[in-house]
């Protein structure tokens, strides 16, 4: 894969480089790691009280892509290639008010009826869980999961990392001994529109889980679609 040039924003920005393919952010109680791999490794640590979860991003095929930091984003960008010919984009930034980040990722392809699914991944050692109607029950695989998709794997006896979905943009969940994944893109696109995918992954108290989960994502679902280029 060819090293990846990097154009840092000359002021506001939260990232830094902290090494090849490697960048940090720190906003409030979260701090973000990214390391640019196949698949793309998104470290997300809660500061006080302390936990980290990794977020693995599977484009399919390994994203052959520039990396520039612009302002509170870090963005990946990959272009057709003869193996993938879909234009993708990775947007990543912390979230100021909340130990979270948001992930939104778009593809758009030249071709007719093709298929580009990207997947993320989280580990789980314990039972998971999703927020359906208010209440939260044990997950299970779903290849029709429905327009609203909240998860939760627990990290420790205080924590779960929690991952929010915009409505209608989860496809599909598999739930397996020692992960949780979700999938998105599994439609095939329409030649030359770009399809945008938005996710949140939060850490959240175990402590009152299914409430907090709720609000925060009514919050979420009535947030305003973020500005990206």
């Amino acid at each position: 894969m060819p090293v990846p040039s990097i154009n840092e924003s000359p002021s506001g920005r939260t990232w830094r480089s902290t090494g090849t393919q490697q960048f940090e952010s720190i906003v409030g109680t979260c701090r973000l790691a990214v390391v640019q791999d196949n698949p793309l490794q998104v470290r997300l640590t809660k500061l006080a009280p302390s936990g980290q979860q990794t977020i693995q991003i599977d484009f399919g095929v390994p994203l052959q892509s520039d990396v520039y930091i612009r302002e509170n984003d870090l963005v990946f960008t990959g272009e057709e290639t003869e193996n993938s010919p879909v234009r993708t984009q990775a947007y990543i930034r912390a979230v100021s008010d909340e130990a979270a980040c948001d992930l939104i990722l778009s593809r758009q392809t030249s071709l007719l009826d093709y298929a580009a699914p990207i997947s993320l991944f989280v580990p789980s050692t314990e039972k998971t869980f999703r927020l359906l109607d208010g209440q939260l029950v044990d997950a299970q695989s779903d290849s029709t999961p429905g327009e609203n998709v909240v998860l939760a794997a627990p990290i420790d006896d205080e924590l779960a990392i929690c991952l929010m979905y915009f409505p209608g943009d989860a496809d599909e969940i598999v739930v397996s001994e020692n992960q949780l994944a979700v999938q998105s893109f599994a439609a095939a696109l329409e030649k030359g529109v770009i399809r945008q995918v938005r996710v949140r992954a939060l850490f959240a108290e175990r402590d009152g889980l299914a409430e907090s989960l709720a609000a925060k994502y009514e919050a979420f679902r009535q947030s305003e679609l973020p500005l990206t280029t």
